[in-house]
């Protein structure tokens, strides 16, 4: 192995506009406003957001403490948040296997198929980490019939809390990353910290400054041909 190609899933990999198709639904069903671009750029935003209307909608305030059984059996107690925040990603979930099954292959930005499998063919493993969680990115993946496979996914389990960082950590163990592919500020920022040289895709939802971090900055997937040797 050459090393590891790290890709960004939502806005990066997987188009701004099946994102946006997928919220499309959580927000109908939330009775909110579609996500603003500061809200795509800043997630962190978003996610208030949407738990203030699971709150409403609900009853379920923050602070609520909620009894979850774990698939190995043991227990745990769940905060209201993090509770209103895994209703959201299961609103965002359905919208996003729903747009996967309508669109098939084509929810992949237009030319990236072919490089990323031109890297696979030049010895780099190709890794995901996202925050996104990774049963989305996973069933999203399958529906979509690709002709590549990914070596590591890396999103946000069930209950979200997991960093960008501790993501690229966990995956420095398989490997060093030599390249890290993103469309916002906190991907490239990641990648940095990862000893990686940072592509800055402008096709996705930017969140400002991304230039200046940016080794690399491309408007169109055939770009990469001229970095990744």
């Amino acid at each position: 192995m050459k090393g590891i190609l790290l890709v960004d899933f939502a806005g990066t990999l997987i188009k701004a506009s099946v994102i946006e198709e997928a919220n499309m639904l959580r927000s109908a069903i939330l009775q909110r406003a579609e996500p603003t671009c500061e809200e795509h750029a800043h997630p962190e935003h978003l996610y208030k957001e949407n738990r203030e209307k699971i709150e409403q909608l609900t009853g379920i305030t923050e602070h609520m403490r909620i009894a979850y059984r774990q698939n190995d059996t043991s227990h745990k107690t769940l905060c209201g948040k993090e509770v209103q925040n895994q209703l959201a990603t299961n609103l965002f979930q359905l919208g996003m296997y729903m747009a996967a099954h309508r669109h098939k292959g084509s929810i992949i930005q237009e030319g990236l198929e072919e490089q990323l499998k031109r890297a696979k063919e030049l010895g780099y493993a190709l890794a995901i980490v996202s925050g996104v969680r990774t049963d989305i990115i996973s069933g999203m993946l399958q529906l979509a019939q690709l002709s590549i496979t990914f070596d590591y996914i890396l999103g946000q389990p069930p209950i979200l809390g997991v960093t960008n960082k501790e993501n690229t950590t966990a995956l420095q163990k398989h490997g060093k990353i030599l390249y890290a592919l993103g469309d916002k500020k906190s991907d490239l920022e990641a990648g940095r910290e990862s000893g990686a040289k940072t592509i800055f895709v402008t096709w996705g939802h930017a969140s400002g400054g991304e230039e200046k971090i940016a080794d690399y900055i491309i408007s169109s997937p055939k770009e990469l041909e001229h970095i990744l040797r």
